[in-house]
């Protein structure tokens, strides 16, 4: 993804994520939830882009989709790119109100979930398509690249989601149900395995 591109890219995440059901417990208010994902999938797109492989799919000129994924030995972040992401997340932090010691027991959760993935392995830290654009194949195109890549490779790839809609999308593309993550209070998320074919 170019520089150019990654205004548009974070907004195009935004919108994405404005009903997920995760970002919605999290911040009820609309308003707050706006702005809170742009904060979180900036943070999210300046951790990735310094591996080259965050993606992008345009439609008539625009920004349709976006994949943003961290190659094997990325993941866990060290401890200095851990502080630059809670840096660059608490400018949003105060957006979860009471709800942040939950947004915490959910970031632990999927933490401690990863922590037990073997590597090496591909991480889908993030795709989101622009609503308008969803239906349309998108995000099977975001997806393409890095799981071919992965095969040749004889990689695992591995994510996390929100939505039970995306799972049977998510094993449509050879991800199998590692876990699911039942967190106190908190919406249920799942976490999804591919291994390489």
């Amino acid at each position: 993804m170019q520089k150019s591109h990654r205004s548009g890219a974070v907004a195009t995440l935004a919108r994405a994520f404005h009903d997920d059901p995760l970002f919605t417990f999290l911040v009820p208010d609309q308003l707050s939830r706006a702005r809170a994902a742009l904060t979180f999938m900036a943070s999210i797109l300046a951790d990735a882009s310094q591996f080259q492989e965050v993606w992008i799919t345009q439609a008539e000129g625009a920004i349709a989709g976006v994949a943003a994924w961290l190659p094997p030995g990325a993941y866990p972040r060290g401890p200095r790119r851990e502080a630059m992401g809670v840096l660059r997340d608490l400018r949003s932090a105060h957006r979860l109100g009471r709800r942040v010691l939950a947004g915490m027991r959910i970031y632990g959760a999927v933490d401690q979930a990863h922590a037990q993935v073997p590597e090496p392995h591909w991480y889908l830290a993030v795709i989101g398509t622009d609503p308008p654009s969803q239906g349309r194949g998108v995000g099977s195109s975001l997806l393409a690249p890095v799981l071919e890549r992965a095969d040749r490779e004889g990689v695992s790839a591995y994510l996390e989601t929100q939505k039970i809609e995306n799972v049977s999308w998510y094993r449509h593309h050879g991800f199998d149900v590692v876990q699911e993550l039942h967190v106190r209070g908190c919406p249920q998320l799942w976490t999804m395995s591919r291994e390489p074919k």
